[in-house]
């Protein structure tokens, strides 16, 4: 029992640690801070075109500067109609309308090469806020939403998201895009990149043949996850649609020598344990792509509201159901095989390479908590693996570590982290 008590108190200090921290490192991992600036006229804006309308150039939660989130990092040079249809007719990337809030303009007629394999759906995105000054046409300045959005990927998995502001007096189409996940445990989307997002829309246009240039012009912003640059593409007068998705599967197999099979047969609920916690935390990803992808007349919230009471409840139930089985330390770190093992297959699955410190703290959290939860609830040392003796369990450090499992779930939806 002192053995078990010190695992436990060990563990709860690291877990605590890993919240606070967690809250407190770093900044949003969804969007970059405000900027300290009182109104637009303090802000520098940019024109992208000689002569024509002043942008400021970059995305706001609200009309107002205060509230600024990601950096303007691409603008197409045409027609603001013209640059939809390169976006959306052609590109390699599989691009899927987001919102369609601009009604087609022009007279100009296209041939497109349609593949019909291509489905294009409706997909939702928050609003964000732009500012465009058209005085030099002799209009006024004004906050603008987006033009339209469009995403490549899934709501409820990875993918990479734009959003465009266009202004009626310009040939030129400003856009924010960024690699973004759908984080369960925080039920929102977590931005982790601009610039290869940025990237990705360059390589897609270079050498097409309705593409004049490509280049990257320095403007010098500060803030919003810019890094001072902003890449232009100049679009001649011919569109063409080349879509294709490439997908990729791995599999590793993991084998185990003969001298472990005496201590996998007597641990062998761990394993099934471990197992169960990872399939539970992918099931619910995969889940989640695939009604979104059949389940088109709901909207992606209200699909992850129907899931998420699998993550919050699923884990410490099959925690209580097969820890017992186990001995303390056993428990404990086949609980966190099983989560950590979900956790980084779960960011693999969707392509996310780096993760924020802060996501790392507060899964790191997640997971001694339930480990901890799962020690304290196990029987007595001596007792026969098969056996469902709890008699010996902590009720104290069960209740602690449970709280501290829902504090976890709860500290990102109330904006702790």
């Amino acid at each position: 029992m002192n053995r078990r008590r010190g695992l436990l108190v060990v563990a709860l200090v690291v877990l605590a640690g890993a919240y606070l921290l967690a809250g407190g490192v770093g900044l949003s991992t969804e969007d970059p801070p405000a900027q300290e600036i009182d109104s637009v006229d303090d802000a520098e804006l940019i024109q992208p075109t000689e002569n024509g309308s002043y942008l400021w150039p970059y995305t706001s939660r609200s009309r107002s500067v205060e509230h600024r989130t990601l950096a303007i990092n691409l603008i197409i040079h045409a027609p603001p109609d013209e640059a939809r249809t390169a976006l959306i007719e052609r590109s390699d990337l599989d691009w899927e309308e987001t919102n369609e809030t601009m009604e087609d303009a022009g007279t100009d007629t296209y041939e497109i090469s349609v593949d019909d394999g291509v489905d294009w759906d409706d997909a939702d995105g928050s609003t964000r806020y732009s500012y465009i000054d058209r005085s030099p046409h002799g209009g006024e300045g004004e906050w603008v939403d987006e033009s339209y959005q469009l995403h490549s990927g899934a709501y409820l998995g990875s993918r990479h998201h734009i959003r465009a502001y266009s202004s009626e007096d310009d040939n030129w189409t400003a856009i924010q895009v960024h690699h973004e996940y759908f984080d369960w445990f925080r039920l929102r989307h977590t931005v982790t990149d601009i610039d290869n997002a940025r990237v990705i829309i360059e390589d897609d246009f270079i050498e097409q043949p309705f593409v004049t240039s490509v280049s990257r012009n320095y403007y010098g912003l500060d803030g919003g996850w810019s890094d001072g640059w902003i890449s232009e593409i100049e679009l001649a007068t011919a569109l063409l649609l080349l879509t294709f998705v490439s997908h990729r599967t791995r599999r590793t197999t993991i084998t185990m020598g003969r001298d472990l099979t005496q201590w996998a047969s007597k641990n062998r609920y761990g394993f099934v344990l471990a197992a169960s916690l990872a399939a539970l935390l992918l099931g619910v990803r995969f889940a989640g792509i695939a009604l979104e992808a059949t389940v088109t007349s709901q909207s992606p919230q209200i699909l992850a509201g129907v899931l998420y009471p699998l993550l919050v409840f699923g884990p410490p139930i099959l925690v209580a159901v097969l820890a017992p089985r186990l001995d303390a330390l056993p428990a404990f770190g086949f609980t966190l095989a099983g989560m950590g093992v979900g956790f980084v297959y779960d960011f693999a699955a969707i392509g996310l390479g780096v993760v924020p410190i802060e996501l790392v703290l507060h899964r790191l959290g997640l997971v001694i908590a339930l480990g901890a939860f799962a020690a304290a609830i196990v029987g007595s040392h001596n007792r026969e693996p098969d056996e469902w003796e709890v008699a010996d369990a902590d009720p104290p450090l069960t209740l602690l570590t449970i709280a501290a499992w829902f504090l976890g779930l709860a500290l990102p939806l109330f904006g702790y982290i």
